[in-house]
């Protein structure tokens, strides 16, 4: 029996992940997985070390507050690795650990398949090399991220990317006046998101809806934060609702505000036009600011090598610049249908579909 360590540390990669191995076990029911990840992973048959909500974090100074945590959690994968007879250790992005664990497999012979590759091409080409020396095939997600590792002798290859797998993004998109006259808002998958952004979102909202009545306002609902934690905030206002039915959202709503991430490469492929926030800790943005080497921070800007949505970080992350945007959007047929078209370049760009059958076959090689 072949037994795969995989190991996913954020809720899209818990969905990426449990897809992958669902494809794996039709090919091959007889392999067994254990590691790292979420409720999509342990209902796909994962054998989890830790909560993804323990880890689940997103910048410098919030991994910082979680060291112990990190390091205890290596230990023990470092253990597994050497004591239970893994066959390949199949790491899912966020590289902070992944990489460490790469390493260390690789360290004592351990294949090493890397599904969705860090996106070191903004923020870290510093550590190709790692990923040379401690990764045998890189199965990346983008294009052009295939040429970019191979130039640092990377075994990558581009299988397509898992979100056109998904049903809801296979379909034409929905014209504007097919709509429903909702607003979209996603604050966010992670705690820390939902404490830096719904607030202010909230506040956003309330101004649309003095100038849209009509209008309601969803929130898209991470099923890794409790309900209280949106309730406590969204209690007295009646024209805005909670839903995790998050791909159903984006497909029918008329417009959007979504957090900087792969919630917005969902949106733009399902054709919803949006505007980027994004809002972090002083010290991770300083540091951040230093290390990105992209002129945007959307991947459907990055995809489109041009500004698509318009983005507001930080300080420009405020109800009235929000508010403002969102309004052009819905007043502006010609700014909506520009848009829409331009989604629908990104979708051809993207091309490939069946990245997890894809994946799977190779991994499974």
């Amino acid at each position: 029996m072949k037994k795969i360590f995989i190991s996913a540390g954020d809720p899209s990669g818990d969905i990426h992940a449990a897809n992958l191995m669902k494809q794996i076990i039709k090919l091959a029911p007889e392999v067994e997985f254990v590691g790292i990840g979420g409720k999509n992973m342990t209902e796909a048959g994962l054998k989890s070390l830790i909560p993804i909500s323990e880890i689940s974090v997103l910048g410098f100074w919030e991994v910082a507050k979680k060291y112990f945590t990190f390091i205890d959690l290596l230990n023990k994968c470092k253990e597994i690795l050497k004591n239970d007879k893994i066959d390949l250790f199949l790491p899912i992005d966020y590289p902070g650990l992944n990489l460490k664990i790469a390493e260390y497999a690789k360290s004592i012979s351990i294949p090493v398949v890397y599904y969705i590759a860090p996106q070191l091409w903004a923020w870290g080409k510093n550590r190709t090399k790692k990923i040379a020396q401690n990764v045998d095939k890189l199965l990346v997600v983008f294009p052009f991220e295939e040429e970019f590792f191979q130039k640092d002798g990377i075994n990558a290859i581009y299988v397509g990317n898992p979100l056109l797998d998904i049903d809801e993004f296979k379909d034409d998109f929905l014209a504007r006046n097919d709509r429903k006259n909702t607003i979209a808002i996603f604050p966010g998958s992670r705690e820390q998101e939902i404490n830096k952004h719904l607030n202010f979102l909230v506040d956003t909202a309330e101004i649309l809806h003095n100038i849209y009545p009509n209008y309601n306002f969803i929130i898209g609902k991470s099923n890794n934060i409790s309900e209280n934690k949106y309730n406590n905030i969204l209690s007295k206002y009646k024209y805005i609702y909670l839903s995790e039915n998050t791909r159903e959202i984006m497909k029918y709503s008329k417009v959007g505000i979504i957090k900087s991430g792969t919630s917005n490469l969902e949106a733009c492929l399902a054709g919803l036009p949006f505007s980027l926030i994004y809002k972090t800790s002083p010290m991770t943005y300083f540091i951040g600011k230093r290390k990105i080497n992209m002129p945007y921070l959307s991947i459907v800007n990055i995809l489109a090598n041009k500004r698509v949505v318009n983005e507001f970080i930080q300080n420009d992350a405020t109800p009235e610049n929000l508010a403002n945007n969102t309004a052009e959007l819905l007043n502006s047929n010609d700014k909506y249908n520009n848009m829409q078209s331009e989604f629908k370049k990104i979708r051809d760009i993207l091309g490939i579909t069946s990245a997890s059958a894809t994946a799977a076959k190779i991994i499974l090689s």
